[in-house]
């Protein structure tokens, strides 16, 4: 018979999630979803188009055994062109607890609906301090409340 309660299994099943750690110059690869709402504020420029800027929060699951589950934040300044198409400039933080994070910075551009972008990994603390790497992602859906995307990265902790 089990001692445990259920808010207590609740814990250990996050804590277990939450604990996978990378090893010293081991490359990990993840895939992943995001689930994040936008804020974004325009500010119109005399030719029509505007200038962007943006802010996200969300929560991303990344492919490991257990999974990775981390939030993300990220900000961002690009330009929205008359067509609707944007270019658009970020920085964001993925963190998995209070000790483990990583920082990235990339580009994304949206045309026809369709938004999908590149970074690279530029550090972090705890296990990923120092971490380098690269990642792509795709959005592969949109609503009123916020949009989902797929996500590939390559991280190597120092």
């Amino acid at each position: 018979m089990s001692t445990y309660n259920i808010p207590q299994k609740a814990l250990l099943f996050a804590l277990l999630c939450i604990s996978t750690s990378a090893f010293a110059g081991e490359t990990t690869r993840y895939t992943g979803t995001v689930y994040a709402s936008p804020v974004k504020h325009l500010m119109p420029l005399g030719n029509g188009d505007a200038v962007l800027v943006i802010e996200l929060a969300g929560i991303v699951a990344l492919s490991d055994n257990p999974p990775t589950l981390g939030t993300l934040v990220c900000t961002g300044m690009g330009l929205q062109k008359v067509d609707n198409t944007t270019s658009t400039d970020f920085y964001c933080n993925i963190k998995q607890n209070d000790t483990d994070s990583f920082d990235f910075k990339g580009s994304s551009a949206e045309a026809d609906g369709k938004s999908k972008g590149s970074f690279k990994i530029v550090g972090g603390s705890g296990k990923w301090a120092g971490a380098t790497g690269k990642g792509k992602f795709k959005r592969v859906a949109e609503s009123d409340v916020g949009a989902k995307s797929v996500v590939e990265i390559e991280i190597t902790a120092k």
